[in-house]
């Protein structure tokens, strides 16, 4: 009796275990050297892969792990869908804002069809014109760049991680590659807690003298390895000659800015 009643809590033991090792929900974990989003990538986690977790920091969320007889480190907010943020706040004062914008530096991201326009001048424009918006709610609102440099893109999507955004906005402008009749803008969301908002501010975009190409998946870096409330926006494409004349200009730049305004409100309001 002795040993059934051993055999069988050991049993139990090992199942609670094995349902205690978290598994990876997202496509790809990267694995890196040292806890940080700037080291070096040494491996990767498939989805559905166990991990077995040797030590949590939990001021920075860096888990040290192994895996297939390989240590390293993953950041544990990419784990798990069932902890990705979809919190919201009735107060606009109570709430962080991560603007993106993409590119930056020595990624100048697509060009006009001449070669002359770099997406990044229009990224960072519109993303400050947005800041200024933002700014006048009263919200908190933190820039991933607000000058012409490079960040990368765990950087962007940590930023928002670490802040707790009650959402994330990453400002991008389309390219047709090569197709120069393409025009429009297009909202991209990856995670579910994205879902209201990107129907919200596409909704508020219908007065642009732009083609609304809808809400759409997108398997973008910022949005899949993002657990707060993330949207990119392709407000138009640089290779389109009607569309790029607007994507340069103030007013179309500043009517994002409202619009994106307005959004928040509808989306924040009791």
């Amino acid at each position: 009796m002795a040993v059934a009643l051993l055999v069988i809590l050991l049993f139990t033991i090992t199942i609670i275990r094995f349902l205690s090792i978290p598994k990876v929900d997202s496509q790809n974990l990267n694995i890196r050297k040292n806890p940080s989003p700037y080291a070096k990538i040494i491996g990767n986690v498939e989805h559905g892969q166990s991990l077995h977790v040797l030590k949590k920091n939990k001021n920075t969320g860096w888990w040290k792990i192994k895996i297939n007889n390989q240590k390293g480190w993953v950041a544990s907010w990419l784990i798990n869908k069932e902890n990705y943020n979809a919190k919201k706040s009735n107060n606009i004062p109570e709430t962080t804002i991560v603007l993106d914008p993409g590119h930056g530096g020595s990624d100048a991201g697509t060009l006009s069809a001449d070669g002359n326009k770099m997406e990044k001048i229009y990224t960072l424009k519109t993303a400050l014109k947005v800041y200024k918006e933002l700014k006048s709610l009263n919200a908190n609102v933190l820039l991933t760049r607000d000058s012409d440099k490079y960040v990368p893109l765990a950087n962007r999507a940590y930023l928002s991680y670490a802040a707790k955004a009650n959402l994330f906005i990453s400002f991008h402008f389309n390219s047709s590659n090569g197709m120069y009749n393409a025009s429009g803008y297009q909202v991209f969301k990856y995670h579910k807690n994205a879902d209201a908002f990107a129907n919200i501010i596409n909704k508020q975009f219908k007065n642009l003298p732009m083609e609304n190409r809808k809400v759409n998946f997108g398997n973008y870096y910022v949005l899949r390895n993002n657990t707060q409330p993330a949207i990119l926006l392709e407000m138009g494409f640089m290779d389109n000659t009607h569309d790029l004349k607007l994507i340069k200009s103030n007013a179309y730049q500043q009517k994002i800015a409202s619009d994106v305004k307005m959004a928040v409100q509808e989306y924040f309001k009791d």
